[in-house]
């Protein structure tokens, strides 16, 4: 019998790790993305009387047969998984877990806009899809999957395996291979190993594991969480400009503009256009007066010209990837001949990072970068596994999934080389563990009602596959129009209702950014008329108003991998509902309705259990229940969970003014209420290192109806650049007791806040929060 190795091993609480190879190794795999400081203690195998292997720890067996494939492992009586395994040597490569029919698989990244993965087929090969026109394919890679039992118990998937592969989900037991997800590598007849780890638990316990073991998500700059503008192009100093005063004019929120492929001098990366961007610092300059940021697109293609400094330096450091013949690859991107770095190894990302330094000495704050599939060859139908291109350390096909993460990895290198911000990067590609990187956008979207569904289905099963930051071009990129390939991307029709509803979706996205194409009509917020910019300043504006809560989201995100937008029954385990692909949760507190559809008058909402109150009139819901609201145009249903301390603040034109003008929390009673407030300077690195404020919050709802609320301040390695703390109570709450003294709240309307609600607010010292205390507010007669 041909020898292999079959291991099994668990790392902590409920996480398992199962590797099965056709040759025999001593240890597991050690793959660059996961975490090569979690130790799996390895358990003993065993072949049993008739040749099956064993393993067993405790309650939990492992079990595995070499002649059929089939695979279990149990926790006590209780299956966990169950499939086959296939390293190709007897039959085609494979690797199946089994389904029950009543299952719903979530993950996968952003591999299809659907809001499952259920009876579904698609590539595991990051692909330029040519504005998604190439079925099955799509610009990222995510081999991780969760399974949700109609029961609401979850079971997480992850196949380290980064090459190219394809997946079949089916759940109809009619198939002659009954219900399961099918991962196959592209190369079915080529013998490869399955290493791949199971996780046990409830939908946060997975994402923190899994998370632990690829990366936690990267905190992002606050400004990074504000609202960005974009186009392809933005073609010069005075336009960039024109476009920051504009907002600042029309009294609309923003932080970022991106520059798109025009600033550049011929499209060559790390240049700017001597010309349309001869003062690239002085642009920045007046930029920086108004409180708007730039991010710069970066593409991994040098333009291969004798007089381009930056190719002399790659050629200088063999730095590009191979063709068989030993002479750097060369394709046609943007520039026309164009070569690739191999970002494989590690002096190559170091020559990469060095490269970004005009960027950041100009003032850039932010890095994008896109066609990152690698895109070879430009507008173009290709198998990129057919090119002669070859990586230090094998083919292309090996590394090719890996390009973006390892290009992003390379990005944050150059910020701590040549600035003291907060990386923040934004990719298009992107394979699991992109997260501890990069904040992923969805790619060239289509200006369409079905491509606003699919943003809000890929952001859900981006957050479920461990991206937190992420979104989609708020009001489509493409034309959206049936015309093929290159022609979508010419956009001629206007269509204010699809903006607008949009805006108000992609507000609550993790990632916000307008973004469309160069052959478009221009898609800034008054681009639509007045009606249209209304909208716009009234969702974007809330945006800035929750912003405290966001970024706390952002740094639960970074420390537990929880995702900052999540599906209902993330909170709600036992969610059942025929609207629970059309709602979701933003953190654990608020619930959306968005519109999707064209034309909608009326909108149901299903509440999962508990009371709830609309956020814009402060109307309580009991859940638990259906309701049928009108949303006239500007509005969508938002609620507040009962038993919420919701973070705000007064707004302001960016984000450092509106977390740093000041903090109001928000009490939704409930019989007990908790918040938190994560704060830090905003920008620099620092924070990660534990230099942040971080309050928490904690309420009782008494008998009497009094409320008893108390803080606890657990870090205070950042002091807050305001004295006071606002506390909102419902109008029933007029009088608070605070260290002895009888304070009256004062009747507060949140009309310019775009509310139809009062509230009675009440001033305390920001100081009081040094240590734990309590007060009372307490019902006027």
């Amino acid at each position: 019998m041909l020898s292999m190795t079959v291991l099994f091993g668990i790392y902590a609480d409920r996480m398992y790790r199962i590797s099965i190879h056709p040759e025999e190794r001593a240890d597991f795999p050690r793959p660059d993305y996961i975490d090569p400081a979690l130790r799996f203690e390895k358990i003993a195998i065993h072949r049993d009387g008739q040749g099956m292997l064993r393993g067993r720890r405790k309650s939990m067996r492992f079990l595995y047969d070499p002649p059929t494939g089939a695979i279990s492992l149990l926790s006590g009586k209780a299956e966990v998984l169950a499939g086959n395994v296939q390293t190709g040597r007897f039959n085609p490569a494979g690797l199946s877990v089994r389904l029950e029919a009543n299952d719903t698989i979530y993950g996968f990244g952003a591999a299809t806009g659907r809001p499952t993965r259920n009876d579904q087929s698609f590539r595991l090969l990051n692909l330029d899809t040519l504005f998604y026109s190439i079925p099955g394919a799509s610009y990222s890679t995510f081999p991780f999957f969760i399974i949700r039992r109609a029961s609401g118990v979850c079971t997480g998937v992850f196949v380290a395996f980064a090459g190219p592969g394809r997946v079949r989900t089916l759940n109809a037991p009619s198939d002659p291979e009954g219900p399961a997800v099918r991962m196959t590598p592209e190369d079915e007849t080529r013998p490869v190993g399955f290493d791949f780890f199971v996780f046990e638990g409830t939908l946060p316990e997975i994402l923190n594991r899994y998370t632990e073991l690829t990366g936690r998500p990267f905190l992002p700059p606050a400004w990074a969480l504000g609202f960005h503008q974009s186009r392809w192009s933005y073609r010069s100093e005075q336009e960039v400009l024109a476009l920051a005063q504009r907002f600042r004019a029309e009294d609309v929120p923003c932080d970022a503009i991106h520059l798109d492929i025009h600033y550049m001098d011929g499209y060559k990366v790390f240049t700017w256009d001597p010309a349309k961007f001869a003062d690239p610092s002085g642009m920045h300059k007046q930029l920086g007066e108004l409180g708007v940021r730039t991010v710069a697109i970066v593409d991994p293609g040098v333009a291969v010209q004798e007089n381009y400094a930056v190719y002399q330096a790659g050629l200088k450091h063999d730095a590009y990837c191979k063709t068989a013949a030993g002479a750097p690859f060369v394709g046609k991107v943007w520039p026309g001949r164009t070569t690739f770095p191999d970002f494989t190894r590690a002096d190559v990302r170091d020559w990469w990072a060095r490269e970004h330094e005009p960027l950041f000495r100009a003032g850039v704050s932010g890095i994008w970068n896109d066609m990152n599939d690698p895109t070879l060859w430009m507008g173009k139908r290709y198998d990129p596994l057919q090119e002669d291109v070859l990586h230090a350390d094998g083919p292309h096909s090996e590394f090719r999934n890996l390009y973006a993460n390892l290009e992003a990895q390379a990005a944050n290198e150059a910020f701590r080389k040549h600035s003291k911000l907060r990386p923040f990067v934004l990719t298009r590609s992107a394979f699991s563990g992109i997260q501890k990187y990069a904040a992923v956008w969805t790619g060239d979207n289509h200006s369409s009602w079905a491509h606003l569904r699919e943003n809000l289905n890929m952001v859900l099963n981006l957050g479920l596959s461990g991206v937190a930051m992420s979104g989609a071009d708020v009001g489509g990129f493409a034309g959206g129009h049936p015309f093929n390939g290159v022609l979508k991307v010419v956009k001629l029709l206007k269509n204010r209702e699809l903006f607008t509803r949009w805006v108000e979706l992609g507000s609550l996205m993790p990632f916000f950014r307008a973004h469309t194409t160069l052959y478009s009509y221009a898609q800034e917020p008054w681009s639509f008329g007045e009606e249209a910019l209304a909208i716009a300043r009234k969702h974007i504006r809330r945006r800035y108003r929750l912003l405290p809560y966001i970024y706390n989201l952002a740094w639960e995100s970074h420390l537990t991998g929880a995702p900052m937008v999540r599906p209902v029954f993330y909170e709600f385990p036992e969610f059942q509902s025929a609207q629970q692909h059309t709602q979701f949760m933003l953190g654990p507190d608020l619930l959306a309705a968005p519109v999707l559809e064209k034309g909608a008058s009326a909108r149901r909402v299903d509440l999962p259990p508990g009371e709830w109150y609309e956020y814009e009139s402060g109307r309580k819901f009991t859940g638990g229940a259906q309701y049928t609201l009108d949303v006239s145009p500007g509005y969508y249903p938002l609620f507040v969970r009962a038993g919420a301390i919701l973070p705000c603040s007064a707004g302001g034109k960016n984000a450092e003014e509106a977390l740093f003008s000041g903090l109001a929390l928000e009490l939704y009673p409930a019989k007990t209420m908790r918040g938190r407030v994560r704060l830090d300077d905003l920008t620099s690195p620092g924070a990660m290192a534990g230099d942040f404020y971080d309050l928490q919050l904690s309420g009782e709802l008494e008998r009497s109806g009094n409320i008893q609320l108390k803080f606890t301040t657990l870090k205070k390695k950042f002091v807050p650049p305001f004295s006071t703390i606002t506390v909102r109570l419902p109008p029933t709450y007029r009088v608070m007791q605070f260290k002895g003294k009888s304070l009256d709240g004062a009747a507060t309307d949140l009309m310019r806040e775009d509310r139809v609600q009062s509230v009675y607010s009440f001033e305390l010292p920001l100081n009081a929060a040094e240590a734990e205390f309590e007060y009372r507010a307490t019902w006027s007669l």
